[in-house]
């Protein structure tokens, strides 16, 4: 788990790769002169400008490998379905927690650098060079002098430091962002109109991960307003960005589809780092709530994609001999493995208030909780179980126990806090409350927690399921105003455990550590954490933290899917032979795919002659597995 407004940042640059950016091997910036054709001829090369030489500075690796496939073509569109729409359009501040705000700020904004999560190396992006200082504290960037704007504006140093002054600023109503931007940099220096210098306050290796990557935002906007302002002012607009795309204001309807349409004088197109990606003209996100009626419109060809929310759905109602479109090709399904990682889910607990402050309850509904039954019965055996914050990475503790299903000894540990049932009561009681709880969900959820419901009637606690919107339902989790909830978060190749399990946030709304989890071995673990540089100690320190988290019983984990994406599309699209990066979920699709003119004949003329067939490949992609284990031979 990781700062949510980190992980907008991260998931989209450090896993995804969309690489929305330059590197400098063979593409345009070596061509011509390190990007500085379009230097100003006022800034000396020894400050960035014309000449720069970036000697004694680092820049992008010589083995870097694009992620885009050569073959790809530009045109088209892409239209994809989403179950809420995003309460703003801003991607900072509150209410931007939200997977479709971090997909779009990764589509429309960049960072200085991109992060290889299989190499773990850094790219340039609207920065060519960068350098670290000996005491690893100091960081320097020079921006690329071609890198623009949407409106043409050039992208100059001071655009760092006005970010940073936005991330900063208690206005955004983000403490976490806050903590995480305030607690570990100073302001940030324009040494030049392209050199850029941050110092950090204190030592720890993520920060330069944290700073390089993030996406900046123009200065020229954010100068001319203060944090409030921009909660404000950009609700339901955007600022200009740097990356292929932008937001069509005109397009776009308010609750019912966002669009971003492709920029034609995108800086960075003809890079090598962008080669075969941004392919589509226009993307479309079009929202439908309930999702029974998303896969209803898939099918109809109301939309191109579709990730099925139910196993049954993808095991029965997709099968091959129920819908002839896709016995015959014109419809494709794709489960897709790679290193993506997998993240955690299960059952949250508010700490911070009763019945849950009794470590004894929590573990007893954990063991009321039959998620075997659920991975067997109702999801077809498609997730796997959930026992660790890490699930399925390096800081996964091996020795972490399997939660298992007890309502035997639920009871036991539920009369041991004082939880008990007289003689003719139906539910259980304590200080003469009976045991009730509100549960939210979606209601495309029932069918999940019903069973639960029902196993904790039969022991005397009232569970009644409240169906809200999920967005209703995420602003009351972030605001602490629930009891117990059902939560899942995206795992990361680099955890920040300190946003999410730290004591300092244990009461603070609007950040990851939603339990109110407090303990101090976990404060000593990530401060520890933050400096030390040697990834095989911080594996160690990342395990026994797990450990000590899963102790404390403030989650009962769920499920998670072992696999990158399921998803299934109508045939007319090309992709690269791995489907997805190598740890990018469906989020990197829009960027990765394109339009297939003949296919989407083939597709067309298949839907009027029900006799014809188009090919369909196997439904298992697994590239990258197979490709590290040629490379290991």
């Amino acid at each position: 788990m990781t700062n949510v407004k980190i992980l907008n940042t991260l998931f989209l640059c450090a896993l995804l790769i969309f690489a929305s950016c330059g590197g400098d091997s063979g593409n345009k910036i070596a061509k011509n002169g390190n990007g500085s054709d379009g230097a100003d001829p006022s800034v000396s090369a020894e400050l960035g400008g014309n000449g720069f030489t970036g000697e004694g500075w680092e820049t992008t690796a010589s083995d870097f490998e694009p992620q885009g496939d050569p073959k790809a073509k530009k045109g088209g569109s892409f239209t994809m379905v989403q179950d809420e729409f995003p309460p703003t359009y801003r991607t900072e501040g509150k209410d931007t927690r939200h997977q479709i705000l971090s997909m779009i700020e990764g589509m429309v904004y960049e960072g200085l650098l991109t992060l290889d999560s299989k190499t773990l190396k850094y790219n340039s992006a609207l920065a060519t060079h960068w350098k670290i200082s000996e005491d690893k504290t100091t960081y320097t960037f020079r921006i690329d002098p071609n890198a623009r704007w949407s409106d043409g504006k050039p992208v100059v140093a001071e655009d760092v430091v006005a970010t940073y002054k936005l991330l900063v600023d208690k206005g955004i109503e983000d403490p976490s962002t806050n903590g995480t931007y305030e607690e570990n940099y100073e302001l940030p220096v324009a040494e030049s109109k392209y050199i850029v210098s941050v110092k950090c306050k204190k030592v720890n290796w993520r920060s330069f991960i944290y700073f390089s990557t993030r996406v900046i935002f123009p200065s020229h906007h954010l100068n001319k307003i203060d944090g409030k302002g921009y909660l404000t002012k950009y609700q339901f607009q955007m600022m200009p960005g740097s990356g292929a795309y932008v937001l069509d204001q005109d397009a776009t309807k308010k609750g019912e589809v966002l669009v971003l349409k492709r920029r034609k004088d995108y800086w960075a197109e003809n890079y090598q780092a962008n080669i075969g990606l941004n392919n589509f003209d226009e993307i479309r996100f079009v929202f439908v709530l309930d999702d029974r009626l998303q896969l209803e419109k898939f099918k109809k060809g109301e939309f191109d994609f579709y990730m099925p929310s139910r196993a049954q759905w993808w095991v029965q109602e997709l099968d091959p001999t129920n819908v002839d479109e896709i016995s015959r090709g014109l419809i494709q399904k794709r489960k897709i493995f790679n290193y993506k990682p997998l993240g955690m889910s299960g059952l949250a607990y508010n700490t911070l208030e009763e019945p849950f402050n009794d470590i004894r309850v929590r573990k007893a509904f954990g063991m009321l909780w039959n998620v075997d039954q659920l991975i067997e019965k109702l999801f077809f055996g498609e997730y796997e179980r959930c026992r660790s914050y890490f699930q399925g990475s390096i800081y996964e503790n091996p020795k972490n126990p399997l939660p298992v299903y007890d309502p035997d000894q639920a009871v036991k540990l539920l009369a041991e806090a004082g939880w008990t049932k007289k003689a003719g009561q139906k539910y259980l009681t304590k200080n003469g409350k009976n045991f009730e709880l509100d549960f939210m969900i979606d209601q495309s959820w029932e069918r999940i927690f019903t069973p639960f419901q029902q196993d904790l009637e039969k022991v005397g606690i009232k569970l009644s399921l409240v169906n809200v919107t999920p967005q209703a339902k995420f602003e009351q989790v972030m605001g602490k105003k629930f009891k117990v909830t059902h939560q899942g978060w995206t795992g990361l190749v680099f955890p920040n455990p300190e946003t999410s399990l730290h004591s300092k946030y244990s009461k603070e709304v609007e950040t990851n550590n939603i339990t109110g989890m407090a303990n101090k071995r976990i404060d000593e673990i990530c401060d520890i954490y933050d400096k030390t540089y040697e990834i095989s100690e911080r594996v160690k320190l990342m395990q026994e933290l797990d450990a000590i988290a899963v102790s404390e019983e403030n989650y009962s984990f769920g499920w998670v899917a072992p696999y990158g994406s399921r998803i299934a599309f109508w045939n007319k699209f090309g992709m690269p032979e791995s489907g997805l990066t190598y740890s990018g979920d469906w989020v990197v699709v829009p960027t990765l795919w394109w339009y297939d003119a003949d296919k989407d004949k083939a597709l067309q003329e298949a839907k009027t002659d029900k006799n014809k067939k188009l090919e369909v490949p196997p439904m298992i992609v697994d590239y990258w597995n197979k490709r590290n284990a040629v490379a290991q031979k």
